[in-house]
């Protein structure tokens, strides 16, 4: 599989398993492997397709 987990800029963790992204303005929708769903706020700042990790700017 080639799911990703996301984090903040800081290094916590937003959710394990991602399967998909939509970016619709500053919202960052993230679905994972069984369907949960999370919309935060916030920029991509890096993604790392070796690590499997994505990296998002939070805004407050």
């Amino acid at each position: 599989m080639c799911e990703s987990t996301a984090y903040s800029t800081d290094g916590s963790l937003i959710m394990e398993d991602v399967l998909l992204i939509k970016i619709e303005g500053n919202q960052i929708h993230l679905t994972d492997i069984i369907n949960q769903k999370k919309v935060i706020k916030g920029t991509i700042t890096e993604i790392n397709l070796d690590k499997h990790g994505i990296y998002i700017d939070m805004e407050d």
